[in-house]
């Protein structure tokens, strides 16, 4: 039986039809497998003696040729010998006692990006890296650069904005592998995917069928999905070998911490708008039976408002409502007194948009990062934050994932979604121990009264260490 690559499949050529996992293709008279059952067919085929035979009740294939494997193997050592934490070394001996496959759960600022260091070179094979954004792609990029650069031939590769480089490692986005994987998904036999959550998408579960890697290791600090959708991880990269929550390793191995959930009330103008906007959503709702606790019962109401302008009067309603409970004056009254009290700490604002980012930075003289902000920008601003030169910066979501963020001791939640990944992330961002050892903050400013205490609950369930102000 002969083995290839061809176009993010295997094809099977001159296989018995006992073969596993493939299907027959009629194009080509042949069987076609996905790429990702590389290794169980390999195994399959060498199952019965250990070497590259294949044995069937009517015929025998005395040998199994394999071209589809285009891998290199080497020997890496990490340039920088730093003895891992206890939980990042039961976490690589879970994944390397389940064949090198499976996911790992640790907080943001836990040492993740180390753990996959450490398991690169444990396999010590041609390894894909796949991230979620251009930034952190260059983050993985001079991490590995640092680790193994000057082991590698050709240096660290990378797949993604505007660079094409492939390398023995290659540092990819998940839109590039996703355009690229089936040229390249014979070259790889460790696939790292980080913030492994968001794999599920319908695209980028191409990614790991797409290609042969016979090990494969997912990170992230929030793998669960509000939709369910966590649940293919365990095909396409292997069950939760490991995790560790945030409670677990605060003190220890990260920061002391303390959640501090603060309510302000709204003016007298802004209660009467509020509750004149909340309540022609609340009577759209009520009269059109909109099971809004439903799975599917705000995906009804929002699929209404296309083609009823009642509808549409309601949605814009609620909008309205939402953002005066965002951005309530009495907000930055506390924010004031919060910034204050925290003059000598280092402090992450996070907000909701870019709009309330923008006003709190002009209004408390901070500087602020948001998806517009370009990344020559977002880079200075970042350094003079880890520095010390700035000791505040204000942000929307666009810290909340992918972006490598210095130390902070304290932050401050003016406005988020119901998003408990969103929430563990933000606290992530404060936990990184530092020098001092200092116990971190997180603040959540909310307008009581209003639907963000609704949003408030739903985003803090699981985090324990809170109190009520």
């Amino acid at each position: 039986m002969r083995l290839s690559f061809d176009d993010g499949t295997l094809l099977l050529e001159d296989a018995p039809d006992t073969v596993p996992y493939a299907e027959w293709d009629d194009r080509v008279d042949e069987y076609r497998a996905q790429a990702q059952h590389y290794r169980d067919i390999r195994q399959w085929a060498t199952e019965s003696d250990g070497q590259a035979t294949l044995e069937e009740s009517t015929a025998t294939v005395a040998k199994l040729e394999d071209e589809a494997r285009a891998y290199s193997e080497f020997y890496l050592t990490p340039s920088v010998a730093i003895e891992p934490r206890d939980y990042q070394q039961d976490a690589l001996s879970a994944w390397q006692d389940n064949n090198r496959q499976g996911s790992v759960v640790l907080p943001t600022g836990s040492g993740k990006t180390f753990l996959a260091v450490q398991a690169i070179a444990d396999a010590g094979v041609s390894t894909l890296v796949v991230v979620p954004t251009i930034d952190l792609m260059n983050q993985w990029h001079a991490t590995l650069t640092n680790a193994f650069g000057d082991q590698l031939p050709d240096g660290v590769g990378v797949l993604g904005g505007g660079s094409h480089e492939i390398a023995d490692i290659t540092v990819t986005t998940y839109d590039s592998a996703y355009r690229y994987i089936n040229e390249y998904g014979d070259q790889f036999a460790l696939l790292v995917v980080d913030e492994v959550h968001h794999l599920p998408a319908p695209t980028y579960q191409q990614i790991p069928e797409m290609t042969i890697a016979p090990y494969r290791l997912g990170l992230t600090a929030t793998y669960e999905r509000a939709d369910g959708a966590h649940e293919e991880l365990e095909d396409l990269l292997g069950t939760v070998v490991y995790r560790e929550e945030i409670n677990e390793l605060a003190g220890e191995f990260l920061s002391e911490y303390e959640t501090i959930h603060l309510q302000v009330g709204l003016t007298d103008d802004e209660r009467t708008t509020y509750d004149e906007e909340y309540q022609i959503y609340r009577d759209y709702v009520d009269s059109h039976d909109f099971d809004l606790w439903k799975e599917n019962g705000y995906a009804e109401f929002l699929k209404r408002t296309s083609y009823d302008p009642q509808g549409r009067r309601a949605l814009i309603a609620k909008q309205r409502a939402e953002k005066i409970a965002r951005t309530a004056e009495k907000k930055l009254d506390t924010l004031d007194n919060l910034l204050k009290r925290h003059y000598d700490d280092r402090t992450i604002i996070f907000t909701a948009n870019n709009e309330f980012a923008y006003k709190i930075s002009q209004e408390f003289v901070v500087p602020c990062i948001t998806h517009q902000t370009e990344t020559e920008e977002r880079t200075e601003i970042l350094e003079r934050f880890r520095t010390g030169e700035y000791s505040m910066l204000a942000t929307s979501q666009v810290l909340d994932e992918g972006i490598d963020v210095p130390s902070a001791n304290v932050g401050i939640i003016l406005s988020g979604s119901a998003s408990k990944r969103q929430y563990a992330q933000r606290l992530g961002r404060i936990l990184r121990p530092t020098d001092d050892r200092q116990p971190a903050r997180l603040y959540e400013i909310i307008t009581e009264d209003t639907m963000e205490t609704y949003v408030s609950e739903r985003r803090r369930q699981g985090v324990t260490a809170s109190a009520d102000s």
